[in-house]
């Protein structure tokens, strides 16, 4: 009987862990860090998230957890709530919506991909939080954000690869 029990409770961590993983890089992400200026530009670890999890393991990252993500990221940035949640929903629908192209791409190839997805999805969410906010936000702090998150992806992408045997059955 404990050992069914720790069975499913296995699964249910497996299930629940690219979710949970990509919550923490978020809270890790917005922690106060004493180098002030830093903070505009730290890259957008959630949506590297998002990204890996749906090309490699979209059944891992469904669209509520996904949505999930956005408002927690959106709550805890103090800043309007939805651009980060829409954002995340785009990326998210735009690799799920082409699934079948990554099954057989190269890790160059899909890093090329996450290069137009985060310009899209960076781009939708900076229009949305001028339109929430009412008012002109300067765009450079994002694209040296979009920067950063493109040169972070390979490295969160060989972490999650690893960890992704966890997953596997």
């Amino acid at each position: 009987m404990r050992q069914g029990a720790l069975h499913r409770l296995d699964g249910v961590a497996r299930i629940i862990s690219p979710f949970f993983v990509t919550l923490l890089l978020v809270l890790l992400a917005l922690l106060p860090l004493r180098v002030t200026a830093i903070a505009p530009i730290m890259p957008a670890v959630a949506l590297v998230g998002v990204f890996f999890w749906s090309v490699h393991r979209p059944d891992l990252m469904p669209i509520w957890a996904v949505f999930l993500i956005g408002f927690v990221q959106d709550l805890l940035a103090g800043g309007a709530w939805g651009p980060g949640i829409v954002g995340l929903l785009l990326a998210h629908a735009l690799v799920v919506w082409q699934h079948r192209f990554f099954l057989a791409a190269s890790f160059v190839l899909i890093w090329c991909v996450f290069m137009l997805v985060a310009a899209v999805a960076m781009t939708v969410t900076w229009l949305c939080a001028c339109l929430a906010m009412m008012t002109y936000i300067d765009p450079g702090p994002v694209f040296f954000q979009y920067l950063m998150t493109i040169a972070i992806y390979p490295c969160l992408a060989w972490a999650f690869l690893r960890g992704q045997r966890l997953f596997q059955r």
